[in-house]
This record gives C-alpha cells, sequence and structure tokens, in this order.
C-alpha cells in the first residue's frame, strides 16, 4: 500500500533545551489550546536581520490544554542547510513522547514555511521587541 502510516516519535538528534535560556516570544490562542513560543535571543536577532538562524537553535511551543501543561514541541536546527530541522515531542517531565506522529509536524511546517525558517510564528519573532 503506498498509503501513509503514523510514524512514532523515537529519540532523534532533537536535545531538550534549557527554557531559562529562551525569550518567550509569543503566545498562540486557540480555544482551550495555549501555546507559548519560545526562542534564542540569538535566534530571534538573525529573524529580524533576514539571516538564518543558528546551527544549534531550539525553538519550543509550550503546549497547555485547559491551563494544563501537556507536552511540548521542539524544533532543532541541527546543521547549517535551510532544510536542517529536526522535531521532537516531549512530556512536561521532559522526556521523549513517543506517541506523537512527528512526520506530521514535518509535512506541515516543511510544505508552507520555508521560507520563514519553517516557523508559523515567524512573523511574531520578526516583530518581537523585549
Amino acid at each position: 500500500s503506498l498509503a501513509p502510516t503514523a510514524a512514532d516519535a523515537a529519540e532523534n538528534a532533537v536535545t531538550f533545551p534549557p527554557l531559562n535560556v529562551l525569550e518567550h516570544y509569543t503566545t498562540v490562542r486557540r480555544g482551550i489550546t495555549r501555546e507559548h513560543m519560545l526562542t534564542t535571543q540569538a535566534a530571534l536577532e538573525a529573524i529580524k536581520a533576514g539571516e538564518p538562524v543558528p546551527t544549534g537553535t531550539h525553538v519550543v511551543l509550550v503546549d497547555y490544554q485547559s491551563d494544563v501543561l501537556t507536552r511540548y514541541l521542539v524544533a532543532q536546527k541541527l546543521d547549517e542547510g535551510i532544510d536542517d530541522w529536526g522535531y521532537q515531542w516531549f512530556w512536561p517531565d521532559e522526556t521523549v513522547k513517543t506517541d506523537e506522529n512527528i512526520d506530521r509536524c514535518y509535512a506541515c511546517h516543511q510544505r508552507s514555511r520555508r521560507d520563514r525558517e519553517f516557523m508559523f510564528t515567524h512573523d511574531d519573532a520578526l516583530n518581537f521587541t523585549q
């Protein structure tokens, strides 16, 4: 069959960053969902300068459902190429959440946001001021 199959998240090269060194640059709200978006100051500066974000950059979606921390989605730039992003889901205790389909992350972000560092919140990062 050529039908796609679900790919559960296995451990990969994406690491969980120390959250205390990241900037909270926007919050997205949809119904009971509240997502805080975090990244490094260096990434924000690169975006504002129209430059690629540095290798190693983390972008973290902190997912709350009905004000309860549910999970984290971490995107990490793993190498220098524009397409060198990896994704990983994590539980609130920062362990890998293996019951999520990370192929969905790649499919959506890589399909429509290549010119924006694969970020749906790129404009928020571009306009962020401290």
